[in-house]
């Protein structure tokens, strides 16, 4: 029994034993293992120390504390990659190699620019003596193993092998997926990426391998996150040291432009003696500086060496990026020792490179681009060195302009220009990030817009601007047939919406999918909330795209702004230089001039004083200088406005907002320039006390003449041309205007206000049943109508159209010549005055029975009595002379009265006839619709011994007769009401407008069949 007991607790003495030696092996796997996963920089993070720069002590310096700090607080809730700011020579490579302690990093890589940077840093992370002197790592008993990669990485095997490194430093050619034969890479093999002088992270080299490691940490270092090509630096900015915190902080120097002038022989040899001049200067004055002298060839240094050695004292080297670091630093090391003055560099040294002893560049070929510039620059800025005073740059002065800026210009203080530029460009890169990360993807639908960025879209900056009273932001947006939406972004804090949409697109000679191609189109709609401005911008540009548009995301209350609006964009502008400047005819039917363009440099200098009579502004494109610096600004009456340029998304909505500002402004727009004697029109909001003597169509409806029908099928109004319809004011009741539109048998009104919503209005069914006949969707005439105001044109012949008044200065047209005035015996000839035709009573006539046999005695090649609805005039006659054929349009209108008088209104309505006249002064437009109207007549029921008719064939004989001859229109106006011998100062100004009108149009002068 003893022995048993003895037995059962060896047993269990062997069972606990063994469990703790289990357990014993167990922990001990467990801290092998754990031990295999701790690397270099998670061991030695307890080594981290932030000792602080001071006087006298080493340290952190300001800025790199900053950043140091910022890089931990950002990845504690975000893996979003991170972007430094700091000037070059303010310390990021000793950030960058901290951040991998800090950040506890399994392994790290590192993409540099080039091979002498890449080397540089592999020393620096390798020995990390900067970090060890300056006490922000203590206790290190052992190094970081890093790896150089020099060569391309070929096989996985050699990926395999960087596994054996804490930190791997390389350039983008040598590891990136974008080059061919790069095998793939392990995902996992780094968590952290650094990317020194990172403004070129875009490049696809260099972004392809930054995208090949999803997971890992990103941080991108540079002292210019900018590029020319604007390309996006993906990345957040999380913290920017300025220039002139460095400058302040004394880790940016003093820097000063020294001209060269006095050039006798060649740019180069002064340059040169210049350079010798400060370099002999700043030695005696016990500053340690150095000379770079800076091209941008190879052979071009060759050239150098020659006319240094030839024309100076200075001993200088020629160093390029074809030399190998070992080679490069020797010569640094001379540089060092004093046995060369200076070197010849080919492109180099413009980044990542530190000499602080650089302090003086002769600049041979000055650089161009504000990234490049600064880099350089920052170069020889740096004062972590002792005895190093200003940076001088010596250069000849030139027109090169950087950002606007002429640095190169004679006394041009680089101090400041410097610090401005920099600090300007890169708060502008803040800004875009910050208005980019408002926005949202609400919509993909194309695997080709999965990733897109807004930072990558450039819209040309062009817009249609609607004033609306809401705006809707998340509307189901509707596309024209044939386009696809497929991405959608908005953005609330801004009121914008970003659309792209596709369209399939067939080849018209075949029908194979395989020649289908794919073309997308960009949307961008901004609303302005404060001035209730809705900018359309769209890379199709058609009418129906805006109102659509504008429809959709904001109701029917919908208004493009008046020219009188648009024009102000113009307003501040300086020095202004137009391009092209188009000027419409105040009469909408012209067809002598009905628009015209002056193009060329100046071309605001080929505006007359008297073209302001006969035009008005319809568009210019030109550059000035306003409160933004130079500027191009164009505009057109169609409520479009459009720059030179095109714009990231910020700057759009930037260039949006300046506009708004000026159009709804009070400013002046007057460009103290020929631009100004041609009118712009005046946003009204009552109807201008005058006479209206016509009424006409909108110069869309001449130019693309819609055709119309009725939806009421108890009435025979289908497939009509909308011009073939007469329009005629009926009457005005305050702030409204009747129209009539007449068509034969038909007839119906429309009502005009400004006072509404709404121009047009009408209670008529048949004014509401018709519909414009369109290729998507039908519109209302009445909305038509909206859209394209009919032009109202008054006793003086100014015109309104929609809420814009066209105002004419006839100031100086006091009087009619009295020439014109051709008294008729009308009593003696038994003429009823006041009847213009039909039947009258006591046996008189009427006037057009009168002209009928008046003109019946003349010797005429043709003559046509062509009164009715739709005529072109009461009475139409050609006549051959030996060189030109004359064309007379007769317009007759009875008195107002039983005798002639002052009666205004006599002169009014006549003078209406005017403009009636105008659009049929088009030869092929006058032979298709007499065709039409003799057609008509002949259909018609009336007795055709009404109608003198010469046949349609003799007025196209006089046509043929008369092709080397010119053309010449005259109008008549026959009213008995206007008195030759009591002409009142009030008609005569009246008949005065409508000379002035008709000779502008290049018609005869006018003519008037009155009474004695």
């Amino acid at each position: 029994m003893i022995q048993y007991k003895v037995l059962v607790l060896l047993k269990g003495f062997v069972e606990i034993y063994g469990n703790m030696k289990y357990t014993l092996i167990r922990k001990a796997q467990i801290i092998k293992k754990v031990g295999d996963k701790m690397s270099y920089f998670s061991n030695y993070y307890d080594a981290v120390r932030y000792p602080h720069e001071t006087e006298g002590k080493r340290g952190l310096r300001k800025s790199q504390l900053g950043a140091i700090h910022a890089i931990a607080s950002h990845f504690t809730n975000s893996n979003f990659p991170a972007i430094i700011t700091m000037p070059t020579g303010s310390g990021k490579t000793a950030i960058l190699i901290l951040s991998a302690f800090v950040l506890m990093a399994k392994r790290v890589l590192v993409l540099t620019p080039s091979r002498l940077v890449r080397s540089q840093i592999k020393e620096e992370f390798e020995g990390l003596q900067t970090l060890l002197d300056i006490g922000a790592l203590t206790n290190i008993t052992d190094k970081p193993k890093v790896y150089e990669l020099k060569n391309k990485i070929l096989t996985k095997e050699a990926w395999k092998r960087l596994e054996n490194f804490d930190a791997v430093v390389a350039i983008p050619m040598s590891i990136s997926p974008a080059i061919d034969d790069i095998p793939t890479l392990p995902n996992d093999i780094f968590d952290l990426i650094l990317i020194d002088e990172a403004h070129h992270s875009p490049a696809a080299t260099w972004n392809e391998i930054i995208e090949a490691f999803p997971q890992a940490k990103k941080i991108l270092f540079t002292a210019t996150p900018f590029r020319r090509d604007k390309k996006e630096i993906k990345g957040k900015f999380i913290y920017n040291y300025s220039i002139s915190d460095a400058y302040k902080d004394g880790v940016f120097g003093k820097i000063k432009y020294i001209p060269v002038e006095n050039i006798e022989v060649s740019e180069d040899i002064a340059i040169a003696k210049k350079a010798e001049q400060v370099f002999i200067e700043d030695k005696n004055a016990g500053f340690e500086h150095c000379l770079m002298v800076r091209t941008d060839r190879n052979k071009r240094a060759k050239e150098l060496e020659q006319i240094y050695a030839e024309n100076t004292s200075l001993r200088l080297k020629i160093i390029n990026s074809n030399h190998s670091y070992r080679h490069v630093k020797s010569v640094i090391e001379k540089l060092n020792n004093g046995e060369l003055d200076g070197i010849i560099c080919v492109n180099m040294l413009g980044e990542g490179f530190n000499f602080p002893k650089l302090k003086i560049a002769a600049i041979h070929s000055p650089h161009k681009s504000l990234e490049v510039t600064l880099q350089f620059i920052g170069r020889f800025a740096r004062t972590n060195a002792p005895n190093l005073g200003t940076a001088k740059f010596i250069a000849t002065p030139s027109e090169i302009e950087i950002e606007r800026e002429k640095i190169y210009e004679e006394g041009a203080v680089w101090q400041e220009i410097i610090m401005n530029l920099s600090e300007s460009r890169i708060d502008e890169e803040v800004e875009n990030k910050q208005t980019l990360s408002t926005f949202n993807c609400v919509l993909n639908r194309d695997d080709e817009t999965n990733d897109l960025s807004l930072a990558s879209l450039v819209p040309f900056a062009h817009v249609r601007i609607y004033s609306v009273d809401t705006f809707n932001i998340d509307t189901d947006v509707i596309l024209p047939n044939g386009l696809l939406l497929v991405n959608k972004h908005i953005s609330r804090e801004y009121s914008m919406v970003v659309i792209i949409a596709k369209e399939i697109l067939n080849p018209k000679w075949t029908r194979l999918n395989m020649f289908q191609k794919i073309q997308y189109e960009l949307f961008i709609l901004y609303f302005h909330e404060h001035s209730k401005l809705l900018f359309i911008s769209s890379t199709r540009k058609t009418e129906d795209i805006y109102e659509s548009l504008a429809e959709q995301f904001s109701g029917i209350n919908k208004r493009k702004l008046s020219l009188s609006k648009i024009n102000r964009v113009l307003t501040n502008l300086k020095n202004p230089e137009f391009f092209n400047i188009g000027m419409r005819n105040s009469i909408q039917t012209s067809n002598t001039e009905s628009y015209r363009i002056i193009t060329g440099p100046h071309a605001q200098k080929a505006i007359r004083k008297t073209d302001g009579r006969l035009f008005h502004r319809g568009h210019c494109f030109g550059k000035g200088i306003d409160d933004n610096g130079e500027v191009t600004i164009g505009y057109s009456s169609g409520s479009k406005v459009w720059s030179n340029s095109y714009l990231t998304i910020p700057q759009f909505i930037k260039w949006c907002n300046n506009i708004a500002t000026k159009v709804t402004s009070k400013g002046s727009a007057l460009t103290n320039s020929p631009l100004d004697y041609i009118p712009v029109s005046e946003e009204v909001n009552t109807i201008p006390d005058k006479y209206i003597i016509s009424v006409d169509w909108n110069s869309e409806t001449y130019e693309n003449p819609p055709i119309i029908s009725s939806k009421n099928s108890d009435i025979d109004f289908e497939n009509i041309q909308l011009l073939d319809i007469e329009l005629q004011v009926k009457g005005r009741n305050e702030g409204l205007v009747e129209i009539v539109f007449r068509y034969y048998d038909f007839e119906f009104s429309v009502h005009f206000s400004l006072e509404n919503d709404s121009f047009f209005r009408s209670e008529d069914s048949l004014a509401r049943s018709i519909f414009i006949n369109r290729q998507y969707s039908d519109i209302s005439l009445l909305d038509y109508l909206n859209a394209n105001p009919l032009v109202l044109y008054f006793s003086d012949f100014s015109s309104l159209i929609g809420h814009e008044y066209y105002r004419k200065n006839y100031d100086d047209l006091i009087s009619i010549n009295e020439d014109v005035l051709e008294p008729i015996e009308w009593e003696e000839n038994g003429v009823d005055i006041e009847r213009e035709f039909g039947k009258t009573s006591d046996g008189k006539i009427s006037i057009q029975d009168f002209l009928n046999k008046y003109l019946s005695d003349k010797e005429f090649d043709f003559l046509y009595y062509d009164h009715g609805t739709g005529e072109i005039a009461d009475f139409i006659t050609a006549k051959e002379y030996d060189n030109r054929v004359v064309i007379q349009f007769y317009h007759c209108k009875g008195s107002g009265g039983k005798t002639a008088g002052d009666r205004v209104e006599d002169a009014y309505e006549v003078c209406g006839q005017v403009i009636k006249s105008s659009m049929w002064t088009d030869l092929n437009k006058l032979k298709r619709k007499l065709r039409n109207r003799m057609i008509t007549h002949e259909k018609a029921n009336d007795n055709p011994q009404n109608y003198i008719r010469d046949s349609y064939d003799r007025f196209l004989g006089i046509m043929a007769s008369g092709e080397t001859k010119v053309f010449e229109f005259e109008i008549i106006l026959v009213q008995p009401g206007i008195t030759k011998s009591g002409l009142s100062e009030k008609i005569s100004s009246v008949l005065a407008a409508t000379d002035d009108f008709c000779v502008n149009q290049g018609y005869l002068p006018i003519r008037v069949l009155c009474s004695e």
